[in-house]
């Protein structure tokens, strides 16, 4: 098989498809750790002196790793601090998705890392397409806000396969939820270009400005509150 030139470096170790450049391993890396640095400053988040919480379910524990690292790098002398919060990634999308919300809102920290990726939101819209009420797809973005807490996600235009360049992901993502894995793994296999996560993006805002969002969780609701939160707050009375 021929060798192909990364385009950046030129040297014939090419492999890895990033935003239809085919870049070597090394470049690669380069290139994400360049976007993630990008993102961070266009989110607004102030990292100096600052206390945030990476808040992320069992599945992704390893690009919450890498995510931290990048972070680190990035702001090497901002002296802040960050906490990690890994909560089970067991059951259906949308429960995880909530008890993530849920954890981070009760800290005191107020800015909150996400580390999920495009290709997760990418399955997350199909998944979530027939029955929006009650997702989350409200997270998706850059930055959103859920009560008093800003969330940040430098990974949302990033799809798991333009980080193969790091030895540390294997670039699979099993969630509890079958049907969701399903989905992914439907993605990964008829858009290998990776075109699909970079363009399916303006869907979610029409389907997000459909539903006000839930006052306690954040979840799509035709209401104050979602039936979930509804529920709770009843039976705290």
């Amino acid at each position: 098989m021929a060798k192909v030139k990364c385009v950046s470096c030129g040297s014939d170790r090419a492999e890895i498809l990033i935003s239809g450049k085919l870049l070597c391993p090394k470049c690669s890396r380069q290139e994400i750790l360049h976007r993630v640095r990008r993102n961070l400053g266009r989110s607004g988040i102030n990292l100096r002196g600052s206390r945030v919480i990476l808040t992320y379910p069992e599945f992704y524990r390893n690009e919450a790793n890498l995510l931290k690292s990048f972070i680190e790098k990035v702001c090497s002398n901002c002296n802040f601090t960050i906490k990690e919060i890994e909560i089970s990634g067991d059951g259906q999308v949308n429960k995880v998705m909530r008890d993530l919300v849920l954890t981070s809102i009760r800290e005191s920290e107020n800015q909150v890392i996400l580390p999920f990726t495009a290709d997760f939101f990418a399955a997350y819209l199909i998944y979530s397409s027939g029955s929006p009420e009650g997702s989350y797809l409200s997270l998706y973005g850059l930055r959103s806000k859920v009560s008093d807490k800003v969330f940040i996600s430098p990974l949302y235009d990033t799809p798991l396969t333009e980080l193969r360049g790091f030895s540390e992901l294997t670039g699979e993502l099993k969630t509890g939820d079958e049907l969701f894995n399903g989905i992914i793994e439907w993605l990964h296999s008829e858009f290998k270009d990776n075109e699909v996560f970079h363009t399916f993006p303006p869907s979610i805002p029409v389907i997000v400005s459909r539903f006000a969002t839930c006052k306690r969780c954040g979840a799509l609701t035709k209401s104050e509150y979602c039936r979930a939160c509804s529920v709770e707050l009843a039976l705290e009375k």
